[in-house]
């Protein structure tokens, strides 16, 4: 009996031994690594949930040494994940041709755009042509689906920018004061100047300038001039500025002991290249319009 009793426990110990050594093997890739591919792939959670059910109740199993209910937890994991991506499989077989005339009808319609439109269809192309490259058909479906949408976007986009382009070409100026507060003791102004050039070749060019008194106690004297391109998203319109120029910038301070106006302040003047953007800004058609008069 005492042989038997030794005999059966070294049984249990050689079938768990065995049974890590396959669960634990290097043959291919795990279920949960299976499981996070086909995630990644776009699969339905509803695809997956009895396939992560049956994953917990084995690992549970596992971990209270109930190697009857593993066993039998193992069988069904193994044949879920198998059905998932059989399921996965035929979706593809399904979804190639949908995502073949999906891409034909984003690319035609692009072929209508430019500018900065253009660039976000070719982003958009870029990402799902990516999916599509990895053979991860059902997202590239679904980004495709959602980027037909975000393509009538970008289609109203293009035909509102044609309009505006042709209304903005020439050379824009504001000229505004600013004032004291009625309630302020001290009674101050300034001049603020701004001029927008938009050329036909697509650069752009603009002129700011501020003299006068801004506050009690400081006086401004400058003028910033940039370079750059512009264009146009909808109704807005992006100016990108490659270049700086300061032609002046004097500050006069007023010292709050003697109540007089120091000697005032002359920073440097520069002329720099802008490289990151930093400079880059935009503004609205409609605001364009409300705060500039075009002179030319």
């Amino acid at each position: 009996m005492k042989l038997f009793r030794f005999i059966s426990a070294g049984c249990c110990i050689s079938i768990a031994v065995a049974f890590l050594a396959v669960s634990c093997g290097k043959k291919g890739p795990s279920i949960e690594e299976r499981i996070q591919t086909l995630q990644d792939k776009g699969t339905p959670d509803s695809v997956l949930a009895n396939v992560k059910v049956y994953l917990y109740q084995y690992n549970s199993a596992k971990k209270m040494s109930q190697a009857g209910k593993a066993r039998s937890y193992k069988d069904s994991l193994q044949n879920g994940i198998v059905a998932a991506e059989a399921w996965y499989e035929q979706a593809m077989a399904t979804n190639k041709p949908i995502i073949d005339q999906l891409r034909k009808s984003f690319v035609d319609r692009k072929e209508g755009l430019s500018g900065l439109p253009l660039k976000d269809a070719d982003s958009l192309l870029k990402i799902a042509d990516s999916l599509i490259g990895q053979n991860w058909l059902v997202q590239a479906r679904t980004k495709l689906e959602q980027f037909d949408q975000v393509m009538n976007i970008l289609v109203e986009n293009e035909t509102k920018a044609k309009d505006i382009r042709k209304k903005i070409i020439g050379t824009w100026k504001d000229v505004h004061t600013l004032s004291s507060p009625d309630d302020s003791p001290k009674k101050f102004s300034a001049k603020e100047i701004r001029f927008f050039t938009f050329k036909n070749d697509g650069s752009f060019e603009s002129s700011e300038e501020c003299k006068g008194q801004t506050d009690i106690i400081r006086k401004e004297d400058w003028q910033f001039l940039s370079y750059g391109t512009f264009d146009l998203m909808g109704d807005t319109i992006y100016q990108f500025i490659d270049r700086e120029k300061c032609t002046r910038q004097i500050y006069t301070f007023l010292d709050p002991k003697t109540m007089k106006w120091k000697t005032p302040e002359v920073k440097p003047t520069y002329d720099s290249t802008i490289t990151n953007g930093s400079k880059d800004r935009f503004i609205v058609y409609s605001d364009l319009k409300l705060e500039f008069k075009k002179i030319r």
